[in-house]
């Protein structure tokens, strides 16, 4: 069963971020990522307030302050992703967010089988293989009209990745601190705080934009903007609340390492939608990373 939830978790997150780049092309990232943060609070509200588990305050707390974490970790990223070179900052984030709760686990005292650590130890190679970009690698197809210098990725933007990467660890693992009881209590708590925070952003972001005029935040946003806004937000806190109830069937390494295989969903989603090809390394990853569930399912 964990395994199934967790996978589900990565579908849910990958589908989200796919629902979110498509947004991000019809107004600004932050403002997808302020909006959709606000639907997907009022949607786990609800959620929780119809599920009517077990409201424990500590756990609301618990989940803010992941929220907290993942909130630096989301600024980071796209920071890094629009600094670049994506080619490095998406691998490396997707596997700090894999490895950092993953390392906490094991400092906990979880031990998994042989055969469970191969299959994660391939799983993390998976991630890093399916979240390579066409950007310097020379492996995508895409257009290459005007060729460029490779150039080495700055310290600082590969330590940004690590640290965003972190972040969102650090959220998994806040959540596993969590009773399974009140499991979407604890994802209220987190959405609240980003919430706030991102829409006091915002906020200022649309005021400054009215007066100079140069900002897509205060544009006014078309219905399928919205819709996908809407998307984003509910899938993603799905996502959030579905990691917590894979949290309560299974380890937080098992978790943390099948869910942050969730590029796939993105690069399935684009590759049917969008036409979208693969590039040499992600046609490797993706049976490696079939491989890993097979692995991680035998142990």
């Amino acid at each position: 069963m964990v395994i199934v939830l967790s996978l589900l978790t990565a579908l849910a997150f990958g589908t989200g971020d796919f629902c979110g780049g498509l947004a991000s092309k019809r107004t600004s990232a932050i403002r997808v990522v302020g909006l959709s943060h606000v639907i997907g609070f009022l949607g786990v509200l609800l959620a929780a307030v119809l599920v009517d588990n077990v409201l424990l305050w500590r756990d609301v707390a618990i989940g803010a302050i992941g929220g907290a974490f993942g909130g630096i970790g989301i600024a980071l990223l796209y920071r890094g992703l629009a600094r670049g070179p994506m080619s490095v900052v998406a691998p490396v984030t997707a596997i700090s967010s894999a490895a950092v709760p993953a390392l906490w686990g094991l400092a906990s005292g979880e031990r998994p089988s042989a055969l469970v650590a191969l299959g994660l130890a391939v799983a993390l190679l998976a991630i890093w293989m399916v979240s390579a970009s066409d950007d310097q690698d020379g492996l995508g197809i895409g257009d290459h009209d005007t060729p460029e210098v490779p150039t080495r990725p700055a310290v600082a933007a590969v330590a940004e990745a690590l640290v965003a990467g972190a972040g969102f660890g650090l959220f998994f693992i806040m959540l596993d601190m969590t009773d399974p009881a009140s499991s979407p209590w604890a994802v209220v708590g987190a959405r609240a705080l980003t919430a706030s925070a991102l829409g006091l952003l915002l906020a200022a972001g649309a005021a400054h934009s009215r007066r100079k005029g140069t900002s897509r935040i205060g544009a006014k946003l078309d219905a399928s903007a919205v819709g996908l806004i809407g998307l984003t937000g509910l899938i993603d806190t799905a996502a959030n609340v579905l990691f917590l109830f894979a949290l309560g069937a299974g380890s937080l390494i098992v978790v943390a390492i099948l869910t942050s295989l969730y590029p796939i969903a993105t690069i399935a989603l684009a590759t049917i939608a969008l036409n979208e090809s693969l590039n040499k390394r992600q046609r490797v990853g993706l049976p490696l990373a079939l491989l890993s569930t097979v692995l991680i399912a035998s142990g």
